[in-house]
C-alpha cells in the first residue's frame, strides 16, 4: 500500500469513528503532527504505532507487512535481492543490484529516519566490499572495512555473546563474512567462535530465514573444521546441510519432476536424455545412502 493511499484510509477511518486528530494522537501516544503526516501521505507509521492504530480501528483490514512492500519504499525487495547476490558472490550481479539500491536510497533521501539510513548504508557498503574483495582488496583491509560498516549502528558484540544477541539479517551476514575473513587469515579459533555463535544464535522459529541461516553457518563451520582437521565435526555439519536440502519439499518436487521428465524424453524418443536422467537419480540415491551410513562407520573406526 502506498503512503498516499494509507493516509486517505486513515483519515476516512478517523472520521468514521468521529475522532479529531488530537484524540487519535492521544490514543496512539504520538504527536498530532504525526497523524497529520500520515493523513497527508508523507509518512508511514512505525510498527508500534501501527499496532496501536490497528487496535483502535479493529476493522482496519490491513496488516503491517503490507505497508513495507516494494511499492512503499522499494527497499524490502531490493535488500533481499542484494543480500542474495552477496551470498552468491557474483561480482557482476552484485554491481547491478548495487546500482538499483543506490537509486532507491537517493529517491528516499529525507524520508527515512537516521537508523534506517544507516542500515541501508550497511547493505550498500557490504555489497561494495564483497565486489571489490573479488577484485583484489586484501582480506585484512576487508576485515577492517566490514568492521567499520557493522559499527555504523552499534559496536560489534563480543563473539562469546553471539548466541544471545538479536541480529538483523545484514548484521548476521556481516558476522558471517567476518568469520570467513578470520578463517582465511589463519585465525581459525576466532572463526570457529563466530561460526558456533551464529549457529547458537536464538533466531525466531517463525522466521523464513531460520533454515538458511543454520545451513550457511554450518557450511562456514565445516570449512573451519577442515582447516583444523576436525573431520568428525565436518561430517556433522555436512550431514545436517544435506539432510536439510533432502528434506525440503521443493527438493522432493525436483526429483519427482525428473521422473516425469524421463517419461517426456521417452515419449520424444530421446533415449540419451532418459538414460542420463535415470543415472542421475540412481546416483543421487546411492550417494545419499552412502553418506548417511558409511561416513559414520569410517569416523568411528
Amino acid at each position: 500500500m502506498h503512503k498516499t493511499s494509507f493516509g486517505i484510509f486513515v483519515k476516512w477511518l478517523r472520521k468514521e469513528f468521529e475522532l479529531t486528530q488530537q484524540q487519535l494522537a492521544e490514543k496512539l501516544d504520538c504527536a498530532v503532527s504525526t497523524i497529520a503526516r500520515f493523513e497527508a501521505g508523507r509518512e508511514l507509521p512505525s510498527r508500534r504505532i501501527f499496532m496501536k492504530l490497528n487496535s483502535v480501528f479493529e476493522t482496519i483490514g490491513i496488516i503491517y507487512d503490507e505497508l513495507w512492500m516494494e511499492s512503499v519504499f522499494g527497499f524490502k525487495e531490493a535488500r533481499k535481492e542484494l543480500l542474495e547476490a552477496i551470498k552468491k558472490g557474483r561480482g557482476d550481479e552484485i554491481e547491478r543490484k548495487l546500482d538499483k539500491f543506490k537509486e532507491l536510497m537517493e529517491e528516499a533521501e529525507g524520508e527515512n529516519d537516521e537508523d534506517e539510513k544507516r542500515e541501508n548504508m550497511q547493505y550498500y557498503a557490504l555489497g561494495h566490499l564483497i565486489s571489490i574483495r573479488k577484485r583484489g582488496l586484501s582480506v585484512e583491509q576487508f576485515l577492517d572495512e566490514i568492521t567499520q560498516t557493522f559499527e555504523l549502528r552499534r559496536k560489534i558484540p563480543d563473539f562469546e555473546d553471539l548466541p544471545n544477541v538479536k541480529l538483523s539479517l545484514i548484521e548476521y551476514q556481516m558476522l558471517y563474512e567476518i568469520g570467513e575473513a578470520y578463517r582465511i587469515m589463519g585465525d581459525v579459533n576466532t572463526a570457529e567462535k563466530i561460526c558456533k555463535g551464529l549457529l547458537a544464535n536464538k533466531i525466531d522459529h517463525r522466521s523464513p530465514f531460520v533454515k538458511n541461516k543454520y545451513i550457511e553457518a554450518s557450511f562456514a563451520l565445516a570449512k573451519v573444521c577442515v582447516t583444523k582437521n576436525d573431520y568428525s565435526s565436518v561430517n556433522d555439519c555436512l550431514e545436517y546441510i544435506f539432510s536439510q536440502y533432502m528434506d525440503k519439499s521443493d527438493t522432493r518436487t525436483f526429483f519427482h519432476s525428473l521422473m516425469i521428465q524421463i517419461d517426456v524424453f521417452e515419449y520424444l524418443g530421446d533415449k540419451t536424455g532418459a538414460e542420463l536422467t535415470k543415472q542421475f537419480l540412481e546416483s543421487a540415491q546411492k550417494l545419499k545412502r552412502h553418506m548417511h551410513w558409511s561416513s559414520r562407520i569410517h569416523l568411528k573406526e
